[in-house]
């Protein structure tokens, strides 16, 4: 029985690991659903279908896309055929997202409520507000044009700790480039002693 979603287009991402399928309409209500393994995906028809596939290492899914990360060992025209049937015979709109199992973070203008030059003695929770505002604000539209993603995982005194989603989970220019850039980001914006570390070896 088909879902009713069609795929209307395939990019490949700056990981060549990873690729975007472009969906026929939105495909969740809000945020982001990341499933890292088969084990993670029990439950849920579309991932664990997927992971079937022999080759599919990850699913990201958000807005109206999902990335697939897959294996080295596996080429994309072996793959692009199964992953696009079970995508247009499993795919459900997701209701809910990863989101939704964290406590509301920031609001919309915490920015406007913060003095940069108060930053470095906010409590690390306020940090932590502060900072995933301006990650939506000014990160994750362009990695998410990518068919990537970020969360933050937590902030302790100067160092934040982030997790990369979908194609810049294990994109070598993740924890190059885009991991600079942010850390960059954040010096010239908030403070200049912020230390960024990407934790996706124990979340992959």
């Amino acid at each position: 029985m088909k879902s009713g979603f069609k795929v209307m287009t395939f990019h490949h991402t700056p990981n060549p690991e990873a690729a975007q399928f472009i969906m026929s309409g939105d495909v969740i209500a809000r945020g982001t659903r990341t499933f890292s393994s088969p084990e993670n995906a029990r439950g849920d028809a579309l991932a664990e279908a997927l992971f079937n596939i022999y080759g599919v290492e990850n699913v990201f899914i958000k807005e109206n896309f999902v990335t697939i990360t897959k294996s080295p060992v596996v080429g994309w025209t072996t793959l692009m055929e199964p992953v696009q049937n079970t995508l247009e015979k499993n795919m459900t709109f997701y209701e809910t997202c990863d989101e939704d199992q964290k406590p509301e973070s920031a609001t919309k203008n915490i920015l406007e409520e913060v003095e940069v030059e108060d930053f470095p003695n906010l409590p690390d929770k306020k940090k932590m507000e502060v900072i995933d505002a301006l990650l939506d604000h000014a990160i994750r539209p362009a990695l998410a044009n990518d068919g990537g993603g970020i969360t933050l995982l937590d902030v302790k005194g100067k160092v934040v700790h982030v997790h990369y989603q979908g194609a810049c989970g294990s994109c070598p220019s993740s924890t190059t480039g885009t991991l600079q850039y942010i850390e960059n980001f954040l010096q010239n914006t908030l403070s200049q002693d912020l230390k960024v570390e990407a934790d996706n070896a124990s979340l992959v």
